[in-house]
């Protein structure tokens, strides 16, 4: 299995929903949080208090590279076979995919800061 170095993924998390939406994000990372073995949130991620416009909330997810890469390791098979040309792609197309199976209807996207 090849090794996968990330740096810290910055994703657009746009909703018209945030309360609930960011809850349900929160779940399934949660969730994959555990799952990768690490111990608290703040470790492999953050969202940031959204801005509001025009009935959108607009925030900030930070993923840590380190978190990506678990996760990675654990569901390359999915990730390989989701939408997007680069890795970094995949993987937010693979994470839209969760997320939307969770109820959550946020969409998430690579930042320009990312780029």
């Amino acid at each position: 299995m090849r090794m996968i170095i990330f740096g810290t993924f910055i994703l657009d998390f746009q909703t018209i929903s945030f309360e609930l939406d960011s809850k349900l994000a929160i779940q399934v990372l949660s969730e994959y949080r555990k799952l990768c073995g690490f111990a608290k949130d703040c470790d492999t991620f953050a969202l940031d208090d959204p801005v509001i416009s025009a009935g959108w909330s607009f925030a900030k997810l930070f993923l840590s590279g380190e978190f990506v890469e678990k996760i990675y390791a654990i569901k390359a098979d999915e990730i390989d076979s989701s939408a997007g040309k680069k890795l970094e792609d995949k993987f937010v197309s693979w994470l839209d995919a969760k997320l939307r199976d969770n109820n959550c209807k946020a969409h998430v996207k690579i930042a320009r800061e990312m780029k």
